[in-house]
């Protein structure tokens, strides 16, 4: 289903999340790192980047207006297995939707920007490493 990553391209990284602080926060953390983020205040417009740009990992909240996280997890997993990375503040209340999801991560808010590099990193490397 998804095409091998190239590794002549700087790797994309979409952020879903309606707070708007946060959101800026996670794309300027992600993008010192060297990556490409894209971003979305909803979930609908995450889907509509998505489908649009060639996203190597998503990063997205799960309590967000128009389409939330589990539904925008459902519409990727319909044609990608795009490393997925849940922040949520309610990790309890999600905790079963999201073990029942295919290559989902949680972190859980208020988390530390290493905690999120740790798992960014460590997602792009195994994406490049099983698609050379």
């Amino acid at each position: 289903m998804d095409s091998d990553m190239d590794y002549e391209r700087t790797p994309a990284v979409l952020i879903i999340d309606n707070d708007e602080g946060l959101l800026s926060a996670i794309a300027t953390r992600i993008e010192s790192l060297g990556y490409r983020c894209v971003t979305a205040r909803t979930g609908a417009q995450g889907l509509d980047e998505f489908r649009s740009d060639d996203i190597d990992l998503v990063i997205t909240d799960m309590n967000m207006p128009v389409l939330d996280g589990a539904g925008v997890i459902e519409q990727i997993r319909k044609t990608r297995d795009t490393p997925i990375i849940v922040v949520t503040g309610f990790k309890d209340e999600y905790t079963p939707l999201i073990k029942s999801m295919h290559e989902v991560q949680v972190i859980e808010k208020p988390f530390s920007s290493q905690d999120l590099i740790d798992v960014v990193e460590t997602e792009i490397f195994l994406r490049r490493s099983t698609a050379a």
